[in-house]
């Protein structure tokens, strides 16, 4: 991977201050124009940073993968999230990605290169999606023009949404053409420009933001989220080799977020007892995937409401050094084992029981199968011991339909271990069932982020909730 941290910098730089310039200060090492193979890896890394940065860690919080045990990690873990605290992913997601997204897809729509133009309105689907996840209604039409609208206005989600799923449609076209006048390559982190799997992964997306809304309508959301999957398996969808990762490598301005995060601040998170006494439980071999052993040798979690720091850390195949561990160059953004779990799930939700088991008993089994590769040699015989043993015992759903549901979402919770979907999961259906963290600031689990402070002060259509407790549109 180029090193791109610069100019990253320097379109951010660029966009904010060029109506402070004039055609007399020209600087000829600051390009006055972005091209398309230096905008599309700006906007990936604004996606890498959002989706497995402190966005991930946050939820891993609320929905118990991990606790926070010392420093601003506390502070999440007693839900104490302020306005200033969530100022790094607004502007990540807004000044670094949507803007740099429209940028690519005018730029590469007036170029004829509708490759771009498609890849570029995926990014922006997935940072817009996680976007309204975490603020509810947020700028989207008027949203990243920077000087030519400096109080873009609020979109509602139900908007929002619409507007990913037509972009997504859009994108998938774009990404039919016979021809692009530039073609992507290196400069696409994630599938190197290979377009079938940018339209497979646009159909999940689909699926994701389809499924979305099922408690506003289940069975509407589960008929379309099947519709959508089943054009993802016509275009080719059979495996995790297909994947939407985030990629890393082992530069120092490009390490994986989890990696960068654990070196610097050792001991801020720790994964808890919840997740930890589950596998346990369970005998599930991806414990030695999810978690490193403690300070005794053995796999433990810190209790909810406390903050012990002498418990396991996250795993390797996350967080470990990269020129060690080849797993923690590659994280899933959108994935089959997703895909997998929202098919059971709108499969059910519709009485299609057979396809919600056949579904269900893949996403499982691929779950387990995605670390093989990530595991030292010498484990590698008991993993594969354990995971046959733990698809017999857990991979087939069983009981009424409240309880196959409930199993669906809790090995969904399981499969997902450092994505941001597991809090959207948890909070449109409820499971797996969490207790809020005695020792909280407030007595419930945190359903949104508060407004971006910025935000509030100086847009003027900023639609203001600073009650953490308020359900956004779709979780309502």
């Amino acid at each position: 991977m180029k090193n791109y941290l610069y100019i990253t910098i320097s379109l951010l730089f660029f966009s904010s201050c060029k109506k402070f310039v004039n055609k007399d200060d020209i600087n000829p090492n600051e390009p006055l124009k972005a091209t398309l193979k230096t905008l599309l890896p700006v906007v990936e890394i604004a996606v890498f940073a959002t989706y497995t940065g402190q966005v991930a860690r946050n939820a891993g919080i609320f929905t118990q993968h991990f606790a926070g045990t010392d420093q601003q990690m506390v502070d999440v873990g007693l839900y104490q999230i302020v306005e200033t605290d969530v100022t790094n992913d607004w502007t990540t997601i807004y000044n670094a990605g949507i803007r740099n997204a429209n940028e690519l897809i005018l730029t590469a729509t007036n170029e004829k290169s509708p490759y771009y133009a498609g890849i570029g309105r995926i990014n922006k689907a997935l940072l817009l999606g996680l976007a309204t996840d975490l603020w509810g209604d947020v700028p989207n039409r008027k949203a990243g023009l920077g000087v030519e609208d400096l109080n873009p206005a609020y979109d509602p989600q139900q908007q929002i949404i619409n507007d990913i799923q037509n972009d997504l449609s859009l994108a998938i076209q774009e990404l039919k053409f016979t021809s692009s006048i530039s073609i992507p390559s290196s400069d696409d982190f994630i599938h190197s420009g290979n377009n079938e799997n940018w339209i497979i992964t646009a159909w999940i997306i689909k699926a994701r933001y389809a499924n979305r809304l099922s408690k506003r309508d289940p069975i509407l959301s589960a008929n379309l989220a099947l519709q959508y999957l089943d054009s993802a398996y016509a275009a080719g969808l059979n495996s995790s080799a297909q994947n939407a990762n985030a990629k890393f490598s082992q530069k120092g301005n490009e390490l994986n977020s989890w990696y960068a995060f654990e070196s610097q601040r050792a001991n801020y998170l720790k994964l808890s007892s919840k997740i930890i006494d589950t596998l346990k439980s369970l005998d599930d071999p991806r414990i030695i995937v999810y978690a490193k052993p403690d300070d005794d040798g053995s796999y433990s979690g810190t209790p909810l409401g406390e903050t012990n720091t002498n418990t396991s850390s996250i795993g390797d195949f996350f967080s470990g050094d990269p020129s060690m561990h080849t797993s923690a160059l590659s994280l899933p953004l959108v994935s089959f084992v997703e895909a997998k779990f929202i098919d059971a799930e709108a499969s059910l939700r519709i009485g299609n029981k057979e396809r919600s088991e056949k579904t269900f008993s893949e996403a499982v089994k691929s779950s387990l199968n995605l670390y093989i590769n990530g595991i030292p040699s010498d484990s590698t015989n008991y993993y594969t011991t354990k995971s046959t043993a733990y698809l017999l015992l857990h991979g087939k759903l069983v009981g009424t339909d409240n309880g196959m549901f409930s199993q669906i979402m809790f090995q969904k919770w399981l499969a997902l271990f450092t994505q941001p979907e597991i809090w959207s999961d948890w909070r449109r259906t409820g499971y797996p069932t969490l207790r809020p963290n005695p020792n909280a600031s407030i007595n419930e689990i945190p359903r949104r982020y508060p407004t971006e402070q910025r935000e509030r002060v100086n847009n003027t259509n900023a639609k203001v909730v600073s009650d953490i407790l308020v359900p956004v549109w779709w979780d309502k």
